[in-house]
């Protein structure tokens, strides 16, 4: 009986083992073809007016005065919509303006979304035009399924855009029972950066075989030349590691990161070493509480290294804390959708705006430190105190947590 249960155990053990190995052959297949059509974007430079949000209530009030008052267009991706009191809201929005005339399409990653099919019916009968971003193919079956559309694009009258870490539910208001208070950072921009915003929206929704938007045309705003430089970022695969490389090699006083998810690389965490060894000061803010806890065991040994070589690590102890940020110096910012693991790096299709002013950096970095003062400083001490499952953990292959 017990050679029976071992046999099974073995066999068992042996399919997922052959499975995880197609799986993962098949992912590294997809990165590779999906790369060569689709380049890193990185575009021009643009002149935007740039407001930062970091709740989501303030965020959603002033997203739906922009709805109200749109009169061309109202483009919209999020990488998760749920169907609760805040969207069902937000659906209404739409179609009201659908109905006023307005170019209104919404966009949702094909697995992020909760949106019900009554739901769908009822926007698209009202005349909001939907699609699910980044379907399942035959063709790199496992790459499809891994392979999202994580980026947040928001495009109002080709020149209000929206960019950031946030998506739509009551539980980016602190409504999640779970997860508590949410603290994220998100943009408004206004101006001409915003039509790069308006020609992404447009460039994933044709991949997404959605209806052909080969008739809209999309023109530069006139006389929208003030405000903040900024350029964006559109990534899928590891061209954002090498640019967040780059960018952590130039530092010279400071570099901040925060995000909710830390499994950098081993080129990432070189970076952040040698920047300590030449006298930069490093400050890293993420979350205590998780909504994947899975991340954290495997992020415990890279965070004692990092430590142990001069970085400052914060734990957000006020809620759950999704902020993707990174300052440089005082005097630049990135703010997107791609955190610091393997998904963003590797599987996702990420947007990045890089924010070449040193007014807005700064207001970013006080809002950050406020956040860390909300926060308890990580120590050695703490490593030694983690239960006995999350030690045994921390080893987690790398080629396990690249699915993370």
């Amino acid at each position: 009986m017990l050679k029976i249960g071992f046999k099974a155990i073995v066999i068992t053990a042996a399919c997922i083992s052959i499975l995880f190995f197609i799986m993962h052959w098949d992912v590294k297949q997809g990165v590779k073809n999906y790369s060569r059509t689709h380049p890193f974007t990185e575009t021009l430079s643009h002149k935007a007016a740039i407001n930062v949000y970091n709740s989501g209530k303030d965020l959603y009030e002033k997203l739906f005065e922009d709805i109200k008052i749109a009169n061309e267009l109202v483009w919209i991706h999020f990488f998760i919509i749920r169907d609760d009191q805040i969207s069902n809201e937000f659906f209404d929005l739409l179609i009201e303006k659908a109905k006023d005339g307005i170019d209104v399409r919404l966009s949702v990653d094909y697995l992020g979304s909760d949106i019900k099919k009554e739901s769908i019916k009822r926007m698209e009968e009202g005349g909001v035009k939907i699609v699910k971003s980044r379907p399942l193919s035959p063709k790199n079956f496992f790459y499809s399924l891994h392979h999202r559309n994580h980026r947040r694009l928001i495009s109002i009258d080709q020149r209000i855009a929206y960019i950031g870490g946030l998506n739509m539910g009551d539980e980016y208001l602190g409504k999640d029972p779970k997860l508590g208070y949410w603290r994220d950072y998100h943009i408004r921009l206004e101006g001409e950066a915003g039509i790069e915003v308006a020609q992404q929206f447009k460039r994933d929704w044709i991949e997404d075989g959605a209806e052909s938007m080969e008739s809209v045309h999309l023109s530069l705003p006139s006389n929208e030349n003030e405000g903040s430089s900024v350029q964006f970022l559109f990534s899928t695969g590891d061209s954002i590691v090498y640019k967040t490389v780059n960018w952590i090699n130039s530092s010279e006083e400071s570099v901040t990161i925060t995000t909710p998810y830390f499994l950098p690389n081993g080129k990432l965490i070189s970076a952040l070493k040698k920047a300590v060894k030449r006298g930069v000061k490093v400050k890293i803010l993420i979350p205590n509480d998780t909504d994947a806890w899975f991340t954290k065991p495997p992020s415990y040994r890279i965070e004692k290294t990092l430590i142990e070589s001069g970085v400052d690590f914060y734990l957000y102890e006020k809620g759950f804390f999704h902020g993707k940020v990174l300052v440089i110096d005082h005097q630049w910012a990135d703010i997107g959708t791609a955190n610091w693991d393997p998904r963003s790096f590797y599987l996702n299709d990420e947007s990045n705006c890089i924010i070449n002013d040193a007014r807005v950096a700064a207001e970013l970095e006080s809002l950050i430190l406020n956040d860390i003062n909300d926060s308890e400083k990580l120590t050695i001490k703490a490593f030694n105190e983690l239960p006995a499952w999350q030690k045994a953990l921390r080893k987690t292959p790398e080629w396990v947590y690249y699915y993370f």
